[in-house]
């Protein structure tokens, strides 16, 4: 096992990601309720974990009501189109046009849950709208978010309407977490210096993650939710879309990803080698209430 992967006993990372967590968990039992308890407990062996009823309907339909006058403007960010797998876009920042994207950010039940899991202050540092499903293959969020302590991330997706099978819900792999992290050295690529070799790269890291959870007989889950629920996933759970099986349906929702306070580094994984010592530390503009 690579050094830098040895983590589940590493004082630095979350306490929910070592070994002991389960013991850990046990000392803070006294001072949370039972559902805590469960919650935690869930997290900690799944790496993900449901919320529900966490949003009122009117907030999630003001939300709406926002991102739609977002991309009638035609005045917004969207992701590269080469992390883009269907034809619906994926809309970037609009935190930074509609307060009630903002406001999410800082629901207080899922600062509540992450201050719990993390053992600090957690800060939204990307937001991400979508219309439809997106179609994508499944993949850790790690390799676009790293940090030093490691594992130090988290994305929480807000269902912004009903989710069933028809509209191209999530899908994870429940206890893909405990994974091995890797970035492109890993699997023996070149740091791309081109997005024609970032998507190369990224195409091929896909297909390891599919020989991967055929070799640990991890199963896929796709994830039903109701308005106003939310669901929260840890750094490296693997996760993607699935088909949408009916075209006309949206899937209106929102992903907001966390950092942590006091980090040594945050990088990018994609232009980064772990194993050689190399992080391309970014900059993270975090998301402020005000």
């Amino acid at each position: 096992m690579k050094k830098y992967n040895n983590l589940r006993k590493n004082s630095s990372i979350p306490w929910f990601e070592k070994d002991i967590a389960d013991k850990i968990l046990k000392k803070k039992s006294n001072n949370l309720t039972e559902q805590e308890k469960k919650d935690a407990r869930f997290f900690i062996t799944n790496g993900y974990v449901i919320l529900k009823n966490i949003i009122s309907e009117k907030f999630c339909d003001s939300l709406r009501d926002d991102f739609f006058k977002i991309t009638k403007s035609n005045d917004f960010k969207k992701n590269p189109k080469y992390f883009h797998y269907n034809k619906s876009p994926r809309i970037i920042e609009g935190w930074k046009k509609s307060n009630f994207i903002k406001k999410i950010c800082f629901e207080k039940k899922i600062i509540s849950f992450l201050k719990l899991m993390y053992g600090n202050e957690p800060v939204p540092i990307s937001t991400i709208n979508f219309l439809k499903g997106t179609e994508q293959p499944l993949h850790s969020d790690y390799i676009h978010f790293g940090s030093l302590p490691e594992l130090y991330l988290a994305g929480v997706w807000f269902a912004l309407e009903k989710i069933d099978f028809t509209n191209g819900p999530l899908q994870i792999c429940p206890k893909s977490h405990k994974l091995d992290i890797v970035d492109f050295t890993d699997l023996k690529l070149k740091i791309p210096k081109t997005t024609s070799e970032l998507k190369s790269n990224y195409t091929k890291y896909e297909k390891y993650l599919l020989k991967i959870i055929s070799k640990k007989k991890l199963r896929r889950k796709k994830i039903k939710l109701n308005k106003g629920d939310v669901l929260i996933w840890a750094a490296n759970l693997l996760h993607g879309g699935s088909k949408i099986k009916n075209e006309k349906k949206t899937r209106l929702s929102q992903v907001v990803h966390y950092h942590f306070k006091g980090l040594k580094k945050i990088y990018n994984p994609c232009f980064s080698s772990r194993l050689n010592g190399m992080y391309a530390e970014r900059n993270i503009n975090s998301i402020k209430i005000k």
